[in-house]
């Protein structure tokens, strides 16, 4: 997936069975070689996501390999699909520690993935830098450590729920019903809304009520929104799964306004449910085209060298992707690539004013891991089959 751009040693790998965490001890000096290692879905449930994601990593990569790559030396992107499965995630990264020798490993895309990976990378003292899963505690498990090498570029569950919640309030609204999916990123969504709702004072009148990813009729657990009359709802879901909960509201006469995260961008929410099906939902969005000279700038670059791919791209995936790969070559440049010291030196950087994100010049320090806050995302609503503000 590079359409025009030429290879940049990007490859898609198979990844054999048999690799076990127990085994993954590896010293920083054995993995100090110019590969950046990747684990996105591309296939499964969020690959609409991975491939945006995959978008910005090949464009990040080979912008720096044409300014003269690392001492002249080009540098390789391994790339596997972890189809939207824990398990694979594990496997692959474990693969890109012990075989590829990485210096940083990029992704991946599901929360649930996520979590069954960062044991890995911290354990082994190799980079992670999450720009797209969003559970809290990717970036909290470690953060007492005395060094946490876990990053990340995303909004994460919390500050995208603090916008529903302020949101709701100012319209008002008391009677809240809750919906998650069965995932792991489902399972943490609820309970940091179940928390953040108690602490605003809001009445969680239906719910939480969960449903699978995969479910296609949501009556049962909309019917009991409806007869609690909850006010406002949100809902973690995936847009495949947010079109079932817009179409069985639509079945039973369900007007009630709702939201969900950041998941409800995906272009693949406006192709599957249609203009009319969508008008009205809400969800977080942390990135627009148009709020800087580097965010017009890189939209532009992506919609031109990948427009024969087929399909709108993600911009928010693509964007946070970009700009994490980039912070690593930034730390790669200072440091070189042994994984221990590219962590200390995503730390240190304090100039990274290129970037297509609202992230700050400084987006890491030794205390905080997130370069996305408060003031970097807003909700939003579709209309017309655009996004807007939501006001």
């Amino acid at each position: 997936m590079t359409g025009n751009l030429p290879r940049t040693g990007l490859r898609l790998g198979a990844i054999g069975l048999g690799l076990l965490l127990a085994i993954v001890v590896v010293g920083s000096a054995a993995a100090a070689e110019l590969k950046i290692g990747f684990t996105l879905s591309l296939t499964g449930g969020t690959d609409d996501y991975g491939k945006g994601a995959r978008m910005g990593a090949d464009l990040a990569i080979k912008e720096y390999n044409d300014r003269g790559g690392y001492k002249g030396q080009k540098i390789e992107a391994v790339i596997y699909d972890d189809e939207t499965k824990p398990a694979k995630g594990v496997e692959n990264v474990t693969r890109l520690i012990t075989r590829d020798k990485v210096f940083a490993v990029v992704g991946p895309v599901n929360s649930g993935v996520a979590l069954a990976i960062i044991d890995i990378a911290q354990k082994n003292q190799v980079p992670l830098m999450d720009t797209i899963a969003t559970a809290e505690q990717i970036i909290e498990r470690y953060q007492s450590a005395p060094k946490n090498y876990i990053f990340r570029v995303s909004l994460n569950d919390g500050i995208q729920t603090s916008f529903m919640i302020n949101y709701i309030k100012s319209r008002k609204y008391q009677r809240i019903g809750l919906m998650h999916d069965s995932t792991g990123w489902g399972q943490s969504g609820r309970d940091t809304a179940v928390r953040l709702l108690k602490e605003a004072n809001l009445n969680l009148v239906a719910g939480p009520e969960v449903f699978d990813q995969n479910d296609t009729d949501m009556t049962a657990q909309l019917t009991k929104m409806q007869e609690a009359k909850a006010e406002f709802i949100i809902a973690y879901s995936l847009a495949p799964a947010a079109v079932q909960i817009a179409k069985s509201m639509q079945k039973i006469g369900l007007k009630t306004p709702w939201t969900g995260t950041w998941g409800l961008i995906a272009p693949n929410f406006l192709k599957l449910g249609g203009r009319e099906l969508i008008e009205g939902v809400m969800a977080v969005t942390s990135y627009t085209p148009d709020h800087s000279a580097n965010a017009r700038a890189l939209h532009e670059k992506v919609d031109r060298i990948f427009k024969d791919q087929g399909g709108d791209f993600h911009p928010v995936a693509t964007a946070q992707t970009y700009d994490g790969v980039r912070l690593l070559l930034r730390a790669l440049d200072k440091v070189g690539p042994e994984p221990q010291k590219v962590r200390d030196a995503l730390e240190e950087i304090d100039d990274f004013t290129e970037a297509v994100t609202k992230m700050k010049p400084h987006p890491f320090t030794r205390q905080n891991h997130e370069s996305l806050g408060h003031d970097t995302g807003f909700l939003a609503l579709w209309h017309d089959g655009k996004l807007e503000r939501a006001e």
